[in-house]
């Protein structure tokens, strides 16, 4: 069942006063991602000159200081709360994406792009953690995929504002973007400030509990070390993948126009939109194990759809793209909501944290060896070698998988 009314009504039951607000900042920051989510490549290549391997070195870099800073991110959360985190992660994002517009050297762009992956990295492991804090257990995951609709939602309507105001050759347009997405991140910061509830600051252990913790703690959880090891292996042929190639694949293979990015993601944001309930109802009859093992396999398919684009004309090539991302939507809202509430499920309290700051990893190491692939094959003229390797690669992760799933069902017995 497509998202209706009566729908609508139900997962808006799940919320209370404060992951209203929550949700409201994610939808408000997502709207201003969305007007830039697919515009960085070549926005880097045909407003600033810059080469694409220059491209690909800078979606790495950002997706390394993500990665060196995720760790400490974990534990600080643990010590002070997701809510100081936070804050700070918001800030952080709001000045590097507004410095994207003003870029014009090599340092300049490798600047920004630290300040932005020094905020992402703060920002969402501390959401994770702040609506698993303010949702009671048998909704999480629900809250997740909500959260992930919405989150979508704002990324569509700004893709598909960014299609209207994009001018090919137009600087000014692109800064716009970028001016605009900076300011959302303001108004997210506004939300958060306003929700007050201790559930949000530093935990404070019952006298059963652990005290303190430490990632020695998470690494001995050996369901959480795997499925964060498996969760890597699909990111990097799924998202960081599809984030770092497809606008190349699409603007400088098959000569598409830039305002073209737009309407992909818009396909792909507008069908999650549309049918993440019927696929959350679909999630609360199946195992979240076996749910994984499906996202791996729709990404597959995804690619294989991407591989058949350039053997039509190029409008049709084009629409085929629209349809891969479709595809793509249906992996995805089986990931985002299952992933988080899987490892929250995980994970003790005291190490909470750092548990989701480990899976967030996932996000930065995915990132940095994505486009390391991504970008010299399709550099090199290799296209159909990309989407073959894309293809097989979103099936690796899973018999990781299938043995998490296994291990799940002996401790159940």
């Amino acid at each position: 069942m497509i998202l209706n009314s009566e729908i609508a009504r139900e997962y808006y039951a799940i919320l209370n006063p404060h992951s209203k607000k929550m949700v409201l900042g994610v939808l408000l920051s997502a709207i201003g991602t969305g007007m830039t989510l697919s515009l960085l490549l070549v926005y880097l290549h045909d407003m600033r000159g810059f080469t694409n391997t220059f491209g690909g070195f800078l979606l790495s870099f950002g997706a390394a200081v993500s990665l060196l800073i995720g760790g400490p991110v974990g534990a600080l959360i643990d010590r002070i709360g997701p809510k100081k985190v936070i804050i700070v992660g918001i800030v952080a994002e709001s000045i590097g994406t507004g410095g994207w517009a003003f870029v014009q050297t090599h340092r300049d762009a490798i600047v920004v792009m630290s300040i932005q992956s020094v905020g992402a990295a703060f920002i969402w492991p501390p959401i994770n953690v702040m609506l698993t804090r303010l949702t009671e257990v048998k909704d999480r995951q629900n809250i997740f995929g909500l959260n992930f609709m919405l989150l979508n939602l704002g990324i569509g309507l700004g893709g598909i504002f960014a299609s209207l105001v994009i001018t090919e050759g137009s600087l000014r347009s692109f800064q716009i973007m970028y001016i605009i997405d900076s300011f959302t991140f303001l108004l997210f910061l506004v939300v958060i400030l306003l929700i007050r509830t201790p559930l949000i600051g530093k935990y404070i252990p019952e006298a059963h509990e652990p005290k303190g913790g430490s990632y020695k703690d998470v690494w001995e959880n050996k369901k959480i070390v795997l499925l964060s090891i498996s969760g890597l292996i699909l990111l990097i042929f799924g998202y960081a993948s599809l984030q770092a190639g497809l606008p190349i694949y699409a603007t400088q293979y098959l000569g598409l126009s830039p305002k073209w990015l737009g309407i992909f993601y818009a396909a792909n944001t507008i069908s999650i939109v549309l049918f993440q309930p019927a696929v959350l109802r679909r999630l609360s009859r199946e195992s979240k194990y076996k749910a994984l093992i499906a996202v791996g396999i729709i990404w597959s398919i995804s690619w294989g759809v991407v591989g058949i684009s350039p053997l039509l004309p190029i409008i049709a090539g084009a629409i085929m793209l629209c349809i891969s991302q479709v595809v793509f939507a249906f992996g995805e809202m089986i990931w985002s909501p299952t992933l988080p509430a899987l490892a929250n499920e995980l994970s003790p309290e005291h190490i909470r944290g750092r548990t989701n700051a480990l899976t967030g990893l996932q996000w930065g190491v995915s990132g940095v060896i994505g486009p390391a692939i991504s970008g010299p094959m399709l550099g090199a003229g290799l296209e159909s070698a990309w989407i073959f390797t894309m293809l097989i690669g979103a099936l690796l992760p899973l018999p990781l998988f299938f043995k998490l799933k296994k291990m799940a069902t002996k401790q159940s017995n």
